[in-house]
Protein backbone atom coordinates (compact mmCIF):
# COMPACT_ATOMS: atom_id res chain seq x y z
CA UNK A 1 0.00 0.00 0.00
CA UNK A 2 2.56 2.52 0.88
CA UNK A 3 5.41 0.81 -1.26
CA UNK A 4 8.76 2.82 -1.36
CA UNK A 5 7.20 5.87 1.21
CA UNK A 6 9.21 7.21 3.85
CA UNK A 7 9.77 9.94 6.41
CA UNK A 8 5.67 10.13 6.77
CA UNK A 9 3.44 9.98 9.77
CA UNK A 10 -0.27 8.79 9.80
CA UNK A 11 -2.07 9.69 13.01
CA UNK A 12 -6.00 8.04 12.59
CA UNK A 13 -7.58 7.05 9.58
CA UNK A 14 -8.71 3.72 8.10
CA UNK A 15 -6.98 1.94 5.39
CA UNK A 16 -8.10 -0.70 3.20
CA UNK A 17 -5.71 -2.65 0.81
CA UNK A 18 -7.81 -4.96 -1.48
CA UNK A 19 -7.90 -6.68 -5.01
CA UNK A 20 -11.43 -7.19 -5.44
CA UNK A 21 -14.27 -4.61 -5.48
CA UNK A 22 -14.89 -3.13 -1.44
CA UNK A 23 -18.33 -2.28 -0.15
CA UNK A 24 -19.32 -0.83 2.82
CA UNK A 25 -22.84 -1.36 4.09
CA UNK A 26 -23.97 -0.06 7.36
CA UNK A 27 -27.02 -1.05 9.48
CA UNK A 28 -28.65 2.44 8.31
CA UNK A 29 -28.58 1.32 5.16
CA UNK A 30 -29.71 -2.64 5.63
CA UNK A 31 -33.04 -1.11 7.72
CA UNK A 32 -33.56 1.70 4.85
CA UNK A 33 -37.54 0.48 5.02
CA UNK A 34 -37.21 0.85 8.70
CA UNK A 35 -36.20 4.56 8.63
CA UNK A 36 -38.48 5.03 6.11
CA UNK A 37 -41.47 4.02 8.04
CA UNK A 38 -40.03 5.78 11.14
CA UNK A 39 -41.16 9.12 9.18
CA UNK A 40 -44.35 7.81 8.78
CA UNK A 41 -45.27 7.00 12.35
CA UNK A 42 -47.31 9.15 15.04
CA UNK A 43 -44.82 9.92 18.13
CA UNK A 44 -47.27 10.69 20.26
CA UNK A 45 -50.21 7.52 19.85
CA UNK A 46 -48.29 4.44 22.25
CA UNK A 47 -48.86 4.00 25.26
CA UNK A 48 -45.16 5.47 26.34
CA UNK A 49 -45.31 8.60 24.66
CA UNK A 50 -43.95 11.68 25.84
CA UNK A 51 -46.57 13.84 24.87
CA UNK A 52 -49.30 11.66 26.50
CA UNK A 53 -47.19 11.94 30.07
CA UNK A 54 -48.57 11.32 32.80
CA UNK A 55 -50.67 9.11 30.67
CA UNK A 56 -54.34 7.69 32.75
CA UNK A 57 -53.69 4.48 34.97
CA UNK A 58 -56.34 2.30 36.89
CA UNK A 59 -55.71 3.46 40.45
CA UNK A 60 -54.14 0.29 42.07
CA UNK A 61 -56.46 -2.30 43.19
CA UNK A 62 -59.35 -1.00 40.68
CA UNK A 63 -60.68 -2.43 37.91
CA UNK A 64 -59.33 -5.81 38.68
CA UNK A 65 -62.04 -7.53 37.15
CA UNK A 66 -61.92 -6.28 33.90
CA UNK A 67 -58.00 -6.37 33.83
CA UNK A 68 -57.92 -10.13 34.78
CA UNK A 69 -60.23 -10.48 31.84
CA UNK A 70 -58.06 -8.99 29.71
CA UNK A 71 -55.10 -11.36 30.90
CA UNK A 72 -56.73 -14.22 30.41
CA UNK A 73 -57.75 -13.45 26.88
CA UNK A 74 -54.14 -12.51 26.20
CA UNK A 75 -53.42 -15.90 27.77
CA UNK A 76 -55.99 -17.80 26.01
CA UNK A 77 -54.42 -16.46 22.76
CA UNK A 78 -50.91 -17.87 23.64
CA UNK A 79 -49.67 -20.32 20.55
CA UNK A 80 -49.22 -22.66 23.14
CA UNK A 81 -52.60 -22.76 24.28
CA UNK A 82 -54.91 -25.26 23.10
CA UNK A 83 -57.66 -22.69 23.73
CA UNK A 84 -58.08 -19.92 21.02
CA UNK A 85 -60.56 -17.32 21.82
CA UNK A 86 -61.37 -14.58 19.73
CA UNK A 87 -58.83 -12.93 18.19
CA UNK A 88 -59.92 -9.14 18.85
CA UNK A 89 -61.83 -8.57 22.35
CA UNK A 90 -63.82 -4.83 22.11
CA UNK A 91 -63.39 -2.48 25.66
CA UNK A 92 -66.79 -0.09 25.12
CA UNK A 93 -68.17 1.91 27.69
CA UNK A 94 -69.38 6.13 27.40
CA UNK A 95 -66.76 9.33 27.75
CA UNK A 96 -65.04 8.92 31.01
CA UNK A 97 -65.67 5.56 31.93
CA UNK A 98 -61.71 4.53 32.20
CA UNK A 99 -61.41 2.88 29.11
CA UNK A 100 -57.70 4.76 28.43
CA UNK A 101 -56.71 4.24 31.94
CA UNK A 102 -57.53 0.46 31.64
CA UNK A 103 -56.04 0.31 28.25
CA UNK A 104 -52.67 2.08 29.62
CA UNK A 105 -52.96 -0.10 32.77
CA UNK A 106 -53.26 -3.09 30.64
CA UNK A 107 -50.49 -2.15 27.66
CA UNK A 108 -48.11 -1.64 30.77
CA UNK A 109 -48.66 -4.98 32.08
CA UNK A 110 -48.17 -6.61 28.81
CA UNK A 111 -44.55 -4.60 28.54
CA UNK A 112 -43.83 -6.17 31.59
CA UNK A 113 -44.16 -9.57 30.89
CA UNK A 114 -42.66 -8.99 27.18
CA UNK A 115 -46.55 -9.73 25.83
CA UNK A 116 -47.30 -6.15 23.94
CA UNK A 117 -46.67 -5.97 20.15
CA UNK A 118 -47.94 -2.59 20.06
CA UNK A 119 -50.23 0.36 21.10
CA UNK A 120 -52.47 3.03 19.08
CA UNK A 121 -54.08 5.92 21.42
CA UNK A 122 -56.21 7.96 19.38
CA UNK A 123 -57.03 11.22 20.19
CA UNK A 124 -59.59 13.33 18.20
CA UNK A 125 -57.47 16.73 18.49
CA UNK A 126 -53.96 15.35 17.68
CA UNK A 127 -53.41 15.05 13.56
CA UNK A 128 -51.87 11.84 14.32
CA UNK A 129 -53.81 10.37 16.13
CA UNK A 130 -57.03 11.26 14.46
CA UNK A 131 -55.47 9.83 11.38
CA UNK A 132 -56.26 6.30 9.99
CA UNK A 133 -53.55 6.60 7.67
CA UNK A 134 -51.19 6.61 10.93
CA UNK A 135 -52.51 3.39 12.43
CA UNK A 136 -51.06 0.58 10.23
CA UNK A 137 -47.83 2.85 10.21
CA UNK A 138 -47.22 2.84 13.66
CA UNK A 139 -48.61 -0.58 14.65
CA UNK A 140 -45.78 -1.94 12.06
CA UNK A 141 -43.17 -0.04 13.40
CA UNK A 142 -43.77 -1.10 17.06
CA UNK A 143 -44.06 -4.85 15.74
CA UNK A 144 -40.50 -4.82 14.42
CA UNK A 145 -39.14 -3.38 17.35
CA UNK A 146 -40.81 -6.02 19.95
CA UNK A 147 -41.16 -8.66 17.83
CA UNK A 148 -37.35 -10.24 16.22
CA UNK A 149 -38.98 -12.55 13.30
CA UNK A 150 -41.05 -9.11 12.00
CA UNK A 151 -37.83 -6.88 11.71
CA UNK A 152 -36.54 -7.84 8.60
CA UNK A 153 -39.96 -9.00 7.07
CA UNK A 154 -41.45 -5.47 7.17
CA UNK A 155 -38.08 -3.82 6.45
CA UNK A 156 -37.94 -5.67 3.58
CA UNK A 157 -41.90 -5.21 2.26
CA UNK A 158 -41.07 -1.29 2.71
CA UNK A 159 -37.58 -1.40 0.88
CA UNK A 160 -39.58 -3.03 -1.50
CA UNK A 161 -42.05 -0.28 -2.19
CA UNK A 162 -41.47 2.81 -0.74
CA UNK A 163 -44.68 4.19 -0.97
CA UNK A 164 -46.66 1.33 1.17
CA UNK A 165 -46.20 3.70 3.97
CA UNK A 166 -48.32 6.26 2.27
CA UNK A 167 -50.71 4.03 0.40
CA UNK A 168 -54.18 3.20 1.18
CA UNK A 169 -54.82 1.67 4.59
CA UNK A 170 -55.99 -1.69 3.45
CA UNK A 171 -52.93 -2.25 1.33
CA UNK A 172 -50.76 -1.14 4.61
CA UNK A 173 -52.49 -3.58 6.48
CA UNK A 174 -51.75 -6.71 3.77
CA UNK A 175 -47.41 -5.21 3.69
CA UNK A 176 -46.79 -4.27 6.93
CA UNK A 177 -48.88 -6.65 9.21
CA UNK A 178 -50.63 -9.50 7.17
CA UNK A 179 -47.94 -10.53 4.43
CA UNK A 180 -44.79 -9.93 7.09
CA UNK A 181 -46.72 -12.04 9.53
CA UNK A 182 -47.57 -15.12 7.17
CA UNK A 183 -43.81 -15.04 5.84
CA UNK A 184 -42.13 -15.66 9.66
CA UNK A 185 -44.43 -18.31 10.13
CA UNK A 186 -46.20 -16.47 13.36
CA UNK A 187 -49.52 -17.26 11.49
CA UNK A 188 -48.68 -21.17 10.98
CA UNK A 189 -50.58 -22.56 14.25
CA UNK A 190 -53.88 -20.12 12.79
CA UNK A 191 -53.38 -21.91 9.45
CA UNK A 192 -53.17 -25.31 10.47
CA UNK A 193 -56.31 -25.01 12.81
CA UNK A 194 -58.22 -23.44 9.67
CA UNK A 195 -57.10 -26.15 7.17
CA UNK A 196 -58.56 -28.80 9.86
CA UNK A 197 -61.45 -27.37 10.46
CA UNK A 198 -62.37 -26.94 6.08
CA UNK A 199 -61.87 -30.86 6.18
CA UNK A 200 -63.69 -31.25 9.22
CA UNK A 201 -61.13 -32.86 11.77
CA UNK A 202 -62.37 -31.30 14.74
CA UNK A 203 -64.72 -32.79 17.71
CA UNK A 204 -68.22 -31.80 17.62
Amino acid sequence: MFNGSHNFTVSGGNFNNIGGDLNYISSEEKERGLHALLQHRSTSATHNAEARFPPPLCHPGTREAILGDLKSWVKSNAPNDATICAPIIWLYGPAGAGKSAIAQTFAEACTRNGTLAGTFFFWRTDASRNNPQMFFTTIAYQMAMSIPELRPKINTMVMNDFLVPTSFIENQFDALILQPMLKARLLQELKSTTAQLRRGDYES
